[in-house]
């Protein structure tokens, strides 16, 4: 792709910028365009019954103002605005609003479908760049503001006169307000502002878009501060902005302009629109949470409401999709996942530590979101000590020794390269038993039965039944516990000089069933040492069956010789 190939924005400079300094405190106003510009763009657009379910959708998260199509040009948007209100499923704390062009038959055919509701805003709009004014429609300025003002002016007195006993408000859209020139902007809407005369306490929005995003989001927060700097009618203003997302940075772009003095913010749950679509409303509201903003939006059980999205518009979420995606809540990496691990061990230390939740690599609590912390760490061929470790005390309840928990990366990374895919935790597991316990062969163990000495109870005499190279063998120790009595008997087996080495022992559950697990590695008298795991109901049992797994792994080859 040639740099020099496309026109570059107008340069656009701004007397005194503020708005970098500044800090998101408090939520905008919020407006789910979902209905209209987001259903207008899916490949196949939502039936009715899908329609009203995604309306209710949106009054259940709390969006207060819901865009509802554009019921001039579409007939299904038209019988949608009607059911709604003839069937007065309009929450009283909700307001819609209808989309229009500055067309005189348009207007008409809104109120229309408008017919008997009680509260709506008519969202006017036209373009207002030289490309769509010139090139598209065939205007200069001049023909543009006449136009708006003549649209305005229709809206104003078709509601006075035909709908008295509602309350329309007005909401004027520039479009292409980024690729604009702003002093016509600015004349334009201080002249739709006048014209429309707002009553005491009313005020008009005005949604300044990036129609299409042809500017980096930090100029886009320029052109809204220098908006605000040059209009006249903020008292009787709402400023909105609508970011699509052609370049990617709709979501940042929204919040540099509301940095920059931006009220009130239009777009879509999963940021479903035309192109790349609009700004995610998920995404935009869950990072101010994050901020620390009230945003009024309830994502609880964000993932009840993603799935529901995913069937109503039949448009599939993107793993990576922040917040909502299958893997953003999940750690490949070694590294990673070994700085996750640590995190999760030691997340109220850190709490005080830092004034706040914060762990290494998770941005946010999984829990506010109705998520967890399962399958967060999960296996492939790139995953270390940490993934595995995870992954075993979470589904299993086990705390490897760090020292096997080397060795057993190196088997888990063999086993993932070879599937050459994800490995589930069951895998791991399977991989932890297939490795470390080896009960049968060379040596097989039949039984144990430790008791103490008649005449000194300290010493326990141990009566160990095994099974070595086909024959049965007998065996009896006594030592000054279980597992040294255990290895007194096997010293009578003609086995190579081996020593204990490491030991560490635990519980699988936290209940009085709990079963018992064992870590041994056992060395032979040149120091190789090999690792060995043992479950049993009791410490005593988990212990021998670890002794037998590990020495069965230290002399594998020689014990068949």
């Amino acid at each position: 792709m040639s740099h020099q190939k496309y026109a570059p924005a107008a340069p656009y400079t701004i007397s005194e910028r503020e708005w970098p300094n500044n800090r998101i405190t408090g939520s905008p106003q919020w407006c789910a365009v979902d209905l209209r510009d987001g259903n207008q763009a899916l490949p196949n657009p939502m039936t009715p019954s899908q329609k009203h379910r995604y309306f209710e959708l949106l009054t259940e998260i709390g969006f207060k103002q819901i865009e509802i199509g554009f019921p001039s040009a579409s007939n299904d948007d038209f019988t949608f605005c009607r059911e709604v209100i003839e069937n007065d499923r309009i929450p009283q704390d909700v307001t819609i609003s209808v989309l229009t062009q500055a067309r005189e038959h348009l207007i008409a055919r809104t109120f229309e479908a408008l017919k008997g509701v009680k509260k709506a805003v008519i969202h006017l709009y036209i373009a207002t760049s030289d490309l769509h004014m010139e090139y598209v429609f065939g205007k200069d300025k001049k023909e543009t503001k006449e136009t708006a003002l003549n649209a305005v002016k229709q809206i104003r007195e078709t509601a006075q006169q035909q709908m008295p006993e509602a309350d329309i408000g007005l909401q004027f859209s520039p479009e292409e307000f980024t690729d604009s020139n702003l002093d016509f902007v600015v004349d334009l809407c201080e002249a739709v502002v006048d014209t429309w005369k707002p009553e005491e306490n009313e005020k008009v929005v005005l949604n300044l878009p990036a129609t299409v995003e042809r500017r980096p989001p930090n100029e886009y927060a320029d052109m809204i501060e220098e908006f605000i700097r040059r209009y006249d009618r903020t008292d009787q203003s709402i400023i909105s902005v609508h970011a699509h997302n052609d370049m990617g940075t709709a979501v940042a772009a929204s919040e540099l302009t509301l940095m920059a003095g931006a009220e009130r913010v239009e777009g879509t749950l999963l940021g479903h629109g035309e192109r790349s679509g609009n700004v995610d409303l998920l995404t935009l509201a869950l990072n101010l949470q994050y901020m620390g903003v009230d945003t009024g939006l309830d994502f609880t059980n964000v993932m009840d409401v993603a799935d529901e999205l995913v069937e109503l518009t039949g448009m599939p979420i993107h793993p990576r999709a922040p917040y909502v995606g299958e893997l953003v809540f999940t750690a490949f990496a070694g590294s990673h996942q070994d700085a996750v691990n640590k995190g999760i061990q030691r997340r109220d230390e850190l709490t005080e530590k830092f004034g706040g939740w914060k762990l290494p690599y998770i941005h946010i609590a999984p829990q506010d979101l109705g998520r967890s912390f399962d399958k967060f760490v999960r296996i492939n061929s790139q995953s270390g000590k940490g993934g595995i470790a995870h992954v075993l005390h979470t589904d299993y309840g086990l705390r490897i020794p760090r020292s096997l928990l080397a060795d057993l990366s190196r088997h888990v990374q063999q086993y993932a390269d070879q599937a050459a895919r994800e490995v589930e935790s069951k895998e791991v597991w399977d991989v932890l038993n297939d490795v470390y316990v080896r009960l049968e062969d060379p040596i097989k163990l039949l039984n144990y039965w430790p008791r103490p000495n008649k005449d000194d109870p300290a010493q326990i005499e141990g009566e160990v039944h095994v099974e070595y190279k086909g024959e049965t063998y007998q065996l009896q120790g006594t030592g000054t516990g279980p597992i040294a009595a255990f290895v007194k008997a096997l010293r009578h087996l003609p086995l190579p000089e081996f020593s204990l080495a490491e030991y560490e022992e635990d519980a699988i559950g936290r209940s009085a069933e709990a079963e018992a697990i064992c870590y041994v590695a056992m060395e032979d008298q040149d120091k190789n040492s090999e690792f060995g795991i043992g479950v049993g109901p009791n410490i005593d049992q988990a212990a021998v069956r670890a002794i037998v797994s590990s020495l069965n792994r230290l002399f594998e080859d020689r014990l068949r010789g």
